[in-house]
């Protein structure tokens, strides 16, 4: 093959990582490791970036990757609708795809990597039920803008809810607040009501990154809950380490965009084949064991 010399061209697409949430750089950060190692084998890649709370920036990035014509493509498929649509046009050109962090199953991808969504979610709710008490209430706080189209947090939620319906010995209430507008502000307002609301809340459980913005309302009411939420990033960290969040589950972001270019590259310059679903393991991180994972 570095005889032929033969290139290869990746092309990447994820979401920008937002003010509020620095979750995007893990998976990036994955990939460009990866690219690292291969990069003598004649492989390039480009990044595009789209606004993943609008559907017209991930069609724009998507019509430019198709013309041009890409060898491999490796995108995180967090709009069900757009995503499916660029599907399509890649089994149209007969360009490879490999999805990460969430999993469309009807459709033919060359591989997922990823966290088990549902199983997460199962967790979760597990680790919300110890020392639980009976009667007492739980709330489902999903902080998104188009929650609808977020498949992977509805796979959590769909997990979660599983759990407690396996156990109906655990006298449980759930109650899922949506809130839309992922400021601060309009995050305080919804959890001011809900805690006027509903009296015996024991728990919090956020299927997302943006568990720290219920932290912080915590924090600043001094209120103890158990919070439960998603991901190792920089704005959890603190809330974790004073045990305001009492646990994050990881979905290992960096192997994910690692692991998400090692399958194309497999595909396309080895003809190997990879894993089709490479579900990473779910860790759960807590203040004892936070310092081993922040120097890995």
């Amino acid at each position: 093959m570095l005889a032929s010399k033969k290139t290869y061209k990746f092309i990447i697409l994820i979401p920008e990582y937002q003010e509020d949430s620095s979750f995007w750089k893990s998976p990036l950060a994955g990939m460009k490791r990866a690219l690292a190692e291969i990069g003598h084998y004649g492989i390039s890649a480009e990044y595009f970036f789209f606004d993943q709370f609008d559907t017209e920036s991930f069609r724009t990035k998507a019509e430019k990757i198709i013309a041009l014509k890409p060898d491999g493509l490796l995108f995180a498929p967090v709009q069900y609708d757009q995503a499916t649509e660029l599907v399509h046009l890649c089994e149209e050109s007969n360009i490879p795809f490999v999805f990460i962090n969430s999993n469309i199953e009807e459709l033919n991808y060359l591989s997922y990597i990823g966290q088990n969504s549902v199983q997460s979610g199962y967790l979760a709710a597990k680790l919300m039920s110890m020392g639980f008490i009976p009667g007492s209430e739980v709330l489902v706080i999903n902080i998104s803008r188009q929650i609808a189209n977020h498949r992977h947090i509805i796979k959590r939620n769909k997990g979660f809810e599983d759990f407690f319906h396996d156990h109906p010995d655990i006298q449980i209430s759930l109650h899922t607040l949506n809130i839309e507008n992922t400021c601060q502000e309009s995050v305080n307002k919804y959890l001011g009501d809900a805690f006027r609301q509903y009296k015996n809340i024991f728990g919090i459980y956020v299927p997302s990154s943006r568990v720290y913005k219920v932290a912080k309302y915590l924090d600043d009411k001094n209120i103890n809950r158990r919070l439960i939420g998603y991901d190792l990033i920089e704005e959890n960290i603190s809330y974790l380490k004073n045990g305001i969040i009492d646990f994050l589950i990881s979905q290992k972001p960096v192997e994910q965009g690692y692991h998400g270019i090692m399958a194309l590259f497999n595909h396309l310059v080895l003809k190997k084949g990879y894993k089709k679903n490479l579900y990473l393991p779910i860790d759960i991180i807590t203040s004892e064991n936070l310092s081993y994972y922040l120097e890995y």
